[in-house]
């Protein structure tokens, strides 16, 4: 199964077709042959725009601030050349991510008036042990909506593993590590310099060694309960890296263990949202 995305403005990422400064349709239909083209497919089974394509405060930001909204593409355009791609074959469901409510409610609404508009059927999200905010608006809205969840970054980066709380910093190739310095967004998100966000994690890999369980298997076994979660997304760059989530997928927390967790969030709630 085939999932893909294509981003709207893409700020320092100017490797995306030439740093496209808006989702609109052009775009949209480039992202999809250009991905048919290199993936030698014919179909894509989920279709994803990457972030929105109007100011939505993330990554860490709280405040809504209205005097940073731009001349966005409208959501019209943006299901319309999906819904183009969907009647030619090209790609079978369309999804969102970094959404807010606002955003999957504007979509499915919109959906709804034109018969040739796809339905949105997932949002790509953060969530982890270390960041719950898809429940505080989202979950509502996918609930009623029919909406799943693909939960992202369900290991926060790798830190909930406990790897970078070794002696020396963790193994010089993890994420953080080889490439300190120049993943501002990954390390202002999840930054071990943070007490707050340091504590909370110990505090979750405490409980993990408390009920003799692996950190991932903590991690992965409480995104995956979720009742909304379709799936989860995480990178693995070695084989024995995949084989501990593939193993951590198996896990189901009992309600002690839930209830505990629930008890270091109530204390430290959302430290990497």
């Amino acid at each position: 199964m085939f999932c893909m995305k294509v981003s709207g403005p893409s700020g320092q990422m100017e490797w995306i077709r030439g740093g496209p400064n808006c989702l609109d349709s052009r775009n949209i239909s480039e992202g999809i042959d250009n991905s048919l083209s290199r993936l030698q497919t014919d179909y894509i089974d989920l279709y994803q725009i990457h972030w929105p394509d109007r100011y939505v405060p993330m990554f860490g930001e709280f405040d809504y601030d209205p005097s940073r909204q731009f001349n966005s593409v409208s959501v019209e355009e943006q299901l319309d050349a999906l819904g183009r791609a969907v009647a030619a074959g090209k790609i079978r469901y369309v999804g969102l991510s970094n959404e807010t409510p606002y955003g999957v409610m504007k979509f499915l609404e919109t959906a709804q008036r034109v018969a040739s508009y796809p339905k949105i059927v997932t949002v790509q999200n953060s969530y982890s042990l270390l960041c719950r905010t898809f429940n505080m608006g989202m979950a509502e809205c996918c609930h009623h909506e029919r909406v799943s969840l693909l939960a992202y970054s369900p290991l926060a980066m790798g830190i909930l593993s406990g790897k970078y709380f070794s002696p020396d910093g963790g193994p010089p190739d993890a994420r953080l590590n080889l490439f300190k310095g120049r993943y501002a967004e990954g390390e202002s998100r999840y930054n071990l310099s943070n007490s707050t966000i340091k504590v909370a994690i110990m505090k979750y890999l405490n409980i993990a060694e408390k009920y003799r369980i692996h950190p991932i298997a903590l991690a992965v076994g409480f995104v995956l309960r979720h009742p909304l979660v379709a799936s989860a997304v995480f990178g693995a760059t070695k084989h024995w890296q995949l084989q501990e989530v593939v193993d951590a997928c198996k896990t189901e927390l009992s309600p002690e263990i839930v209830s505990e967790i629930d008890q270091v969030h109530a204390e430290f709630p959302n430290p990497c949202p």
